[in-house]
């Protein structure tokens, strides 16, 4: 029987085997359809070959799906799926989508602004790749048939083995059996002789676990599930308060009648796993009723002891257990806890429970947080979700040492701490009682008292304040008596109100100091009445008047405090004032420069934050939100510097300015974004706008790149949602315009800035198509894939791109006339040309042979001074090829050198410039020279 199954198990291998070459096969047949109807549809235009490479492609996903779980436990298979897959994306991707975007869709025509070459580089690319594909197919294939045969062989081998040992096994059998006849009736005797023994241990034992039952007050049950019939103990019974007779016949129906029926649906579940094996054991806690009318919390627990044939269970034993009061008991400890919790979670305190952490030295050094209450949050500023579960130094940067220090102490002495630490990283005071619940733990109560302490500062400035401005000459002084009556006034009062001091003694407060509120031009209340009436100090408003003797009228800043004796009784009034009228003066231009940005002139982001809201409102309604983003300032600021960059945003500034409406609020809230807020203006008249600023825009240049801006606009109606709704809506339209326009814009400059390069050196253009080709042959000589060749060559075409934002005057000049700034700012033409071009997707994979195409193989070159291998291949091949390029071209600095003589330079400058195995290369390769 067991060879038998060693069979099976190698045919079921077999099957497996089976199944994945099938996959396999049906595999190699989706990507095939895929490159037929790619055909057919250049051919004839019939959108059903569409629809065939789509359900084809999705075919090839789920058998590539099958296939990978059929071979899941074999890891080189799965390299392979995984190298099938990436190379079907490149079909997909590099092949037959650009094919089938040679159709036009419209007209059902080949589309005629693609060349033919290029249609037969892309057919050449789909054939290199379907090749590929078949390739890594043939070697899955040619693998799993290698394990077909060598598992076709077992098979056969434990099927001719079983077929043997069947012809011998019934002989076999035979002798066993006359042998162990011989030794059975001795065997039985001895049975016979050990049984007794043991029955009489049996019964012993039996007595004994009845006395464990009867002593333990368990009651007792034996179920036959067949029958449904339950035999109980009388405790089984007793529990209940009945008596064994009163309920038999006992049936599963007098537990189910007796059982709170949530319960016994429970109970019910959990038998049935026990039936099916999953369960080894049945145990539920359930509530029974007492023949007196409450309910009892029972432990039952029991096992099947007996199945038949097909693991069908037949008799079931089991206990009953009285467990109310420990249920009582847990319930009461969760009500007790949950309490707790309460006037844990409503402490207004923060509290954390944490574990202090030590270093090598046993010095605390950190800790972390195990438990907090829900003010931590409050106190702390940290999310408690966060927290929990984190060291203090993984939540914030930086981490005063005290902290630990303190808490350490606490930890691991015991002792109670209560002290007062700053945390720079939340920029918060607090008042920390710690104490130690256990050894290494701490926990700790925490108040933030930030508020309070600079509550208490500023009372503190306010007092020594007050005291220095009583001795200031500057300010005026004037002191009452508690009936109000003039006492003193110092020369600055006796100036600012135009009174001489000792005409003024004795006269009323008010008749020497006249006040007027500034917004309405009404007496204001008098200060030292309200100092006798409140008994403290009090300030007037900031717009408080001052009418001098003469008629002249200022503003002035103004405190007034009581006078008071020993005893804390007021005896006057002292008023300390002075002059502020400069001070508004230039608290008005300062909050007028505080709106303003700086760069533009316009509105700034926080004039934007105040007054969308004021113009939220009804006369303003509709209301239209124009987002403006300005495109290319990254781009113009890596090509030309940021002063270019600042005239850019000027420039989109100042159209905006000029071409919007008078009411219009313009404002710049970031970078390179503006916001426009159009009152009363809604979609129809927005559009109109936005096509005048564009219209605008398109008549200016900087650095002669055309300036664009992506619009994006929302209305708002007096019901519509909130403001900032309004405003994602419009900025969620403005980047949607942006990626459409985006890419092509990039293009745009980019082609605009190499021609401005090529039309300020006239050698320059040839010099960079020669590099190109140079560079295209040099991949193809190693072996690069088409589309690692065409960039290359774009390679070849931009790499000096950055030249575009060097003076051309150190352009000019030969590397020895360079001073050492100079030849500084020339070498970032490698950096600067890099950042232009990976700004756009397509231009990304060569950007970086831009970058480090003037790294040298000694280490010895710019701008990272990467040595060796840490070149990357393309931009030595960029290197070799623009150096040969300039040893055999035009030169700006010396004279044009033979071939021969370039070819030397070369291998004069190998293992010191260049790889030198990739120099020897592009000279027999791609130069032709043994």
């Amino acid at each position: 029987m067991t060879l038998t199954t060693r069979a099976i198990e190698t045919t079921r291998e077999l099957s497996h085997t089976y199944d994945v070459i099938t996959e396999t096969k049906s595999l190699m047949r989706t990507f095939q359809n895929i490159r037929v109807a790619e055909r057919g549809y250049l051919l004839t235009g019939d959108r059903r070959y569409l629809q065939e490479i789509g359900v084809s492609s999705y075919s090839f996903s789920q058998h590539h799906i099958k296939l990978s779980i059929l071979t899941r436990d074999d890891e080189e298979q799965q390299q392979r799926l995984k190298t099938l897959e990436a190379t079907f994306k490149d079909l997909i991707e590099q092949a037959v989508q650009p094919i089938l975007a040679f159709r036009d869709d419209l007209t059902g025509e080949v589309a005629i602004h693609f060349g033919q070459d290029e249609l037969t580089h892309l057919m050449d690319v789909s054939k290199t790749i379907s090749l590929e594909l078949e390739s890594i197919l043939d070697a899955i294939e040619t693998t799993e048939y290698s394990l077909l045969a060598m598992r076709q062989k077992a098979v056969d081998y434990w099927y001719e083995l079983d077929r043997i040992l069947t012809f011998l096994g019934p002989v076999l059998i035979i002798l066993i059996t006359f042998f162990a006849g011989r030794g059975a009736v001795i065997r039985l005797d001895r049975y016979r002789r050990q049984q007794e023994r043991d029955q009489g241990e049996l019964r012993s034992a039996r007595d004994r676990f009845a006395s464990v039952i009867k002593g333990s007050n368990l009651g007792t049950w034996e179920w036959n599930i067949v029958t449904g019939t339950v035999h109980i103990n009388e405790s089984w019974a007793a529990l209940l308060g009945y008596t064994k007779e009163e309920l038999e016949p006992v049936t599963i129906e007098t537990f189910k009648r007796l059982t709170e029926p949530q319960d016994f649906e429970r109970s019910f579940n959990l038998l049935q796993k026990h039936f099916r094996g999953e369960l080894d054991f049945y145990s539920c806690d359930v509530r029974m009723q007492h023949k007196d009318g409450y309910w009892l919390w029972i432990l039952d627990r029991g096992q099947v002891i007996t199945w038949d044939a097909q693991h069908n269970p037949l008799i079931m034993t089991g206990t009953h257990a009285d467990i109310s009061k420990r249920v009582a008991n847990a319930q009461a400890l969760e009500r007790s806890e949950e309490e707790n919790r309460k006037i844990f979670e409503s402490m207004n305190q923060g509290f954390a429970y944490c574990q202090i952490l030590l270093d090598e030295n046993g010095t605390p050094n950190d800790y972390r947080i195990l438990r907090v209450n829900q003010n931590f949050e409050v106190q702390t500023g940290l999310r408690n979700k966060e927290s929990v579960g984190k060291r203090i130094t993984e939540l914030i940067d930086q981490v005063e040492p005290y902290w630990f220090e303190y808490n350490g102490k606490v930890a691991l002495s015991g002792e109670s701490m209560t002290f007062e630490a700053y945390n720079a990283g939340l920029g918060r005071l607090f008042r920390i009682s710690s104490f130690c619940p256990k050894q290494g733990y701490f926990a700790m109560i925490i108040d933030d008292i930030t508020h309070q302490k600079e509550t208490e500062a500023q009372l503190i400035f306010e007092k020594n304040l007050f005291e220095t401005t009583l001795l200031s000459v500057g300010d005026g002084v004037i002191s009452t008596d508690a009936q109000g009556n003039v006492q003193f006034m110092n020369k600055a009062a006796e100036s600012l109100t135009g009174w001489d001091a000792e005409e003024a003694r004795g006269r009323k407060f008010e008749e020497v100091f006249k006040i007027l509120n500034g917004k309405d031009r009404q007496v204001a209340p008098n200060p030292v009445q309200q100092v006798l009436q409140l008994k403290q100090a009090i300030e007037l408003d900031e717009d408080t008047i001052l009418i001098a003797r003469d008629g002249f009228e200022r503003y002035i800043s103004d405190s007034a405090a009581p006078i008071l004796n020993a005893k804390m009784n007021i005896t006057g009034v002292v008023l300390v004032f002075r002059d502020s009228t400069e001070q508004r003066k230039k608290q008005r231009e300062i909050l007028s420069l505080s709106f303003t940005d700086s760069l533009t002139t316009l509105n700034n982001r926080r004039y934007y934050d105040q007054v969308k809201h004021e113009v939220d409102s009804e006369p303003y309604y509709p209301l239209t939100l124009v987002v403006a983003d300005v495109n290319g300032l990254k781009l113009t600021n890596d090509a030309f510097g940021h002063e270019a960059g600042d005239e850019l945003l000027r420039k989109v500034a100042e159209v905006m300015r000029k071409t919007c409406r008078e009411d219009d609020i313009i404002s710049r809230i970031g970078g390179d974004e503006f916001v426009l807020l159009l009152p009363q203006t809604d979609a129809l008249h927005a559009q109109a706008i936005i096509r005048r600023l564009n219209a605008a825009l398109e008549k200016e240049h900087i650095k002669g790149i055309q300036v664009s801006v992506s619009f994006g606009y929302a209305v708002k109606n007096e019901n519509d949602n909130h403001f900032e709704d309004t405003f994602k809506m419009a900025e969620d339209v403005m980047y949607q315009n942006k990626l459409a326009s985006s890419l092509s814009f990039k293009k745009q400059v980019i082609s605009s800035l190499l021609g401005r390069l090529f039309s300020q050196d006239a050698t320059l253009q040839e010099h960079s198509r020669k590099v190109a080709d140079l560079a295209g042959s040099f991949a193809q000589a190693l072996g690069y894939q088409e589309h690692e060749i065409q960039e290359l060559r774009l390679a070849g075409t931009y790499h000096d791109l950055g030249k575009i934002a060097i003076d051309p005057a150190i352009l000019t000049k030969s590397s020895k006339e360079r001073t050492r700034s100079e030849a500084l700012e020339f070498k970032r033409h490698a950096e600067i040309g890099y950042n232009i071009l990976r700004s756009v997707g397509e231009y990304a994979p060569f950007s970086e042979a831009v970058l480090h195409h003037h790294e040298r193989w000694d280490g010895n070159g710019y701008p990272q001074g990467l040595k060796h291998e840490d070149i990357p291949q393309t931009a030595q091949i960029l290197a070799i090829a623009n150096n040969y390029a300039d040893l055999v071209g035009p030169r700006l600095h010396g004279s044009t050198i033979t071939e021969e003589e370039a070819i030397l330079s070369l291998r004069e400058n190998k293992n010191t410039e260049f790889d030198p195995n990739l120099v020897e290369t592009f000279i027999t390769k791609v130069l032709n020279k043994a």
